[in-house]
């Protein structure tokens, strides 16, 4: 059975909800807590049949803007950056950042989409 809206954005709103809470030992705690946050707030909305295609927009604009910023580093981002739980290596944290930021910008730009009001 297909997830419908509602459905993937509980399902993100999970997801965030865990992102944001083991950021609070990043080097910095208040920006990624923040990021994660925020999306998992408007899937919440989302989910519960109130969505703010407005403000998830412009959070999709700040994401994309942030994502650009580090998209280089997933260039030759080795392997080991995304295959462990643990910052084994200061050069991982960059591409993974980047990682985050490219799926915030995804679900928060398709979710602007799919809930704007029809004209």
């Amino acid at each position: 059975m297909a997830l419908g809206i509602r459905g993937w954005a509980i399902f993100f709103f999970l997801l965030f909800s865990a992102a944001a809470s083991v950021q609070l030992n990043d080097p910095d705690p208040l920006v990624w807590t923040l990021a994660y946050a925020t999306a998992a707030v408007l899937s919440l909305t989302a989910a519960l049949g109130r969505p703010l295609p407005r403000v998830t927009g412009a959070a999709a604009l700040v994401f994309a803007v942030a994502f650009a910023s580090l998209a280089a580093s997933l260039i030759d981002a080795p392997t080991a950056a995304f295959t462990s739980l643990e910052m084994r290596a200061p050069v991982h944290e960059a591409p993974r950042e980047a990682a985050g930021l490219g799926l915030l910008f995804a679900w928060t730009a398709f979710l602007a989409w799919r809930t704007r009001p029809s004209s």
